[in-house]
């Protein structure tokens, strides 16, 4: 699976986690980490964007620490209340981000390689 698909299945988990069909469990669903958290994050399209590794610099940490602080969820976080709602939108967007950052980079390599060959 390449990486453009991998953060494609991490923005539907999102999208079923707001529409209340799911719940997220951490590294176990992450789409991502199913194959990059094994890696310490090595080679992981959520890690090479921010620079940073186990999903530092994104929304994450405030759905998680708002689950810990308020849910008091250890293991399947789901929207309980409106600020579950607007977490886990914002995870999605940011997801969404990710996924339009890889599409134009996609887009943007064939016409390097063309400019190369002439």
């Amino acid at each position: 699976m390449d990486k453009l698909s991998i953060m494609r299945s991490s923005v539907a988990k999102w999208n079923r986690i707001i529409e209340g069909k799911s719940a997220d469990g951490g590294v176990l669903d992450c789409p991502p980490c199913r194959i990059f958290y094994p890696l310490v994050c090595f080679g992981c399209p959520i890690a090479q964007y921010t620079g940073k590794k186990f999903c530092q610099h994104t929304p994450y940490g405030a759905w998680l620490r708002h689950h810990n602080e308020v849910h008091a969820d250890k293991i399947r976080k789901k929207v309980r209340c409106p600020e579950c709602l607007r977490l886990a939108a914002a995870m999605r967007d940011f997801m969404v981000e990710i996924v339009n950052h890889l599409e134009a980079k996609q887009t943007a390599a064939p016409e390097r390689r063309s400019l190369k060959q002439r």
